[in-house]
């Protein structure tokens, strides 16, 4: 596997300098595509708590900083859209999308730091009555408790708890994720099969129901 990527050939969704660096980290595969994370070794530079990787190296192998939760042992561990980041001693960050698809790493309160939202992607039911949701983050939840492909839920890192369902249905919030209104958050107006119209303050908007993540109900439940 290799280990960095040339600068000038790294997604257009980062964040970099790719005329003075040559070559950059590259993340190793994960719940994320590509575009839509970067190394945490690269994230560490990028808040300026490093200069080189080097330095980013030794802050990881202090376990100073975690992802969802979990402690982080590689620099080239992925960090994408979503996720939330602690970089000890206070630094707590969540992975988001401007409106020109730029991935971003903003500041969120620390009462979030547990907080993720994840996209329902998939369902199977199991034994004894349960359901298994593969979310968009890689993970998969069992539970007893019924919920729509679409759907997100809020949950809670650790112990992987869900803290709330949030429906795709008329007058929820979302976050549109990809299409020409990237990175703006709405509200669901009307679903017609694949298509979703959403409205905000000014506009109406018209999309797929692949590109809407349900973040909220009559406003965000967290920060993005």
């Amino acid at each position: 596997m290799k280990s960095h990527l040339k600068a000038y050939a790294a997604p257009k969704s980062w964040t970099i300098l790719r005329k003075i660096r040559t070559w950059i980290l590259r993340p190793h595969p994960g719940a994320h595509k590509l575009n839509r994370s970067i190394p945490i070794g690269v994230l560490i530079k990028q808040k300026d708590q490093a200069n080189t990787t080097k330095e980013a190296k030794y802050i990881i192998n202090q376990k100073a900083v975690m992802i969802d939760g979990k402690i982080v042992k590689d620099i080239h561990h992925q960090t994408g859209f979503l996720d939330t980041i602690q970089i000890k001693p206070d630094i707590t960050l969540r992975g988001t999308l401007d409106k020109k698809g730029t991935l971003q790493f903003i500041t969120i309160p620390t009462t979030e730091a547990n907080k993720k939202i994840c996209k329902i992607l998939g369902k199977t039911t199991i034994k004894n009555a349960k359901m298994q949701y593969n979310l968009s983050d890689g993970r998969n939840i069992l539970t007893t408790e019924k919920y729509n492909t679409g759907d997100s839920l809020l949950v809670e890192d650790p112990p992987h708890k869900i803290i709330e369902h949030l429906k795709f249905q008329k007058g929820n919030t979302v976050f549109l994720t990809g299409g020409r209104h990237i990175g703006t958050i709405a509200t669901i107006d009307d679903i017609q099969e694949n298509r979703v119209w959403c409205k905000t303050d000014k506009n109406k908007i018209e999309t797929l129901k692949k590109f809407t993540l349900v973040i909220g109900k009559e406003k965000p439940a967290i920060k993005l």
